[in-house]
């Protein structure tokens, strides 16, 4: 099974996304170094690149954990796993800190017209993964 399949069913599972919607993105994917995937558009320009793509995600054992970009990608067409959040848990989600939600498994973190990173439920509290360089320092 190609790569991009398994993203989309892992897609599919975790946040009701149609295979349709996530094909018509024209995204591609590659592996790297400790299941990252990266995603990019193909170009018709002749140009090697060291990297290229965007840090889409992580492939885990129980899922896929999107990253912020990843997050801001695919929450558009998430029709599940997605938890809006007020202020007051947005800033303390930037700032790294893990929030209140009765969510289990991987979630989408929404603030208005934001998507700010996914996180991992246990039921109780939602397991921020925001990098440490990224965080907001208030």
């Amino acid at each position: 099974m190609r790569l991009k399949d398994i993203i989309a069913e892992l897609l599919k599972k975790q946040f009701g996304i149609d295979k349709e919607d996530f094909y018509k993105l024209e995204l591609e994917f590659e592996e790297r170094g400790k299941h990252r995937i990266y995603a990019y558009k193909k170009c018709d320009i002749d140009v090697e690149f060291y990297h290229y793509g965007v840090y889409f995600g992580t492939l885990e054992k129980d899922g896929l954990r999107l990253s912020i970009e990843g997050s801001d990608i695919i929450g558009r067409i998430a029709k599940k796993g997605v938890i809006e959040i007020d202020d007051e848990r947005a800033i303390r989600w930037l700032k790294g800190e893990d929030i209140e939600a009765n969510v289990k498994g991987y979630a989408i973190v929404k603030w208005g017209n934001y998507f700010l990173g996914c996180g991992k439920g246990n039921g109780k509290i939602l397991r921020n993964y925001v990098p440490k360089e990224r965080r907001l320092k208030v």
